[in-house]
């Protein structure tokens, strides 16, 4: 990520960071296919904690994503602000820039806790400034804050989330959303699936215990020489 070229390396690495979640969620679904497949009667607490699991995964990408995002916004706020100021060149913030630099205008139109957005709006990124997490060096930290975040966007389908004009920003906002509601419906069917399936299983359990019953009664009736009337 060197030159003048960063900011676009940025953006393919974050294709990368999403596309690399492709082939590990894969697997998830074919084992559970194969697994359903092979077990005519699979364990109940297995499936709920499989679905449980798999939304939980979901609040840890999107958390991740989100922190991931939040640094690449706070740079390009660092860019604008940089254009600016006298001194001050894209290179400055590239890794074989060696020289030292004190660009005081940053903590003017960047600030690492603003209280409202004028030069550059961050969009559902500032509260990951405000926060200072970005900053941290905690990584249980980080970890449980991005996973809290992202667990409560994805349970509201995103409904909070107040994001600014950039594009790239409202397509994760909106991808946040659609996961969210995919993820609900799935678990609604297969809580549905899996009530259907105690449901017919306690009942087939109830008609053969019924009928062993009946077997027993009339055979008793007829070694007592008793009439099947009774």
């Amino acid at each position: 990520m060197k030159g003048s070229r960063s900011s676009k390396t940025m953006k393919f690495l974050n294709f990368l960071l999403l596309l690399q979640y492709v082939p590990r969620v894969l697997p998830i679904f074919r084992l559970c296919h194969e697994r359903k497949k092979a077990t005519k009667k699979p364990c109940t607490w297995v499936k709920s904690f499989f679905n449980f699991f798999l939304y939980i995964l979901a609040s840890h990408v999107i958390g991740a994503l989100w922190y991931f995002f939040a640094i690449q916004r706070e740079t390009v706020c660092w860019q604008y602000a940089c254009r600016s100021e006298k001194g001050c060149e894209p290179k400055t913030f590239s890794c074989d820039d060696p020289s030292p630099r004190n660009i005081i205008v940053l903590n003017d139109l960047c600030p690492i806790k603003p209280s409202h957005a004028t030069f550059f709006d961050f969009g559902i990124f500032k509260d990951a400034i405000q926060s200072g997490v970005l900053q941290s060096t905690d990584f249980a930290e980080k970890f449980l804050y991005c996973f809290w975040w992202g667990l409560l966007n994805l349970s509201s389908f995103g409904q909070n989330l107040e994001t600014s004009t950039y594009t790239w920003e409202n397509l994760f906002a909106v991808f946040i959303s659609i996961i969210g509601l995919l993820l609900f419906l799935y678990l609604i069917g297969n809580l549905q699936q899996t009530y259907m399936q105690l449901s017919t299983t306690t009942s087939e359990k109830l008609r053969r215990k019924m009928k062993m019953k009946g077997l027993e009664v009339e055979l008793w009736l007829s070694e007592n020489g008793l009439p099947k009337t009774m």
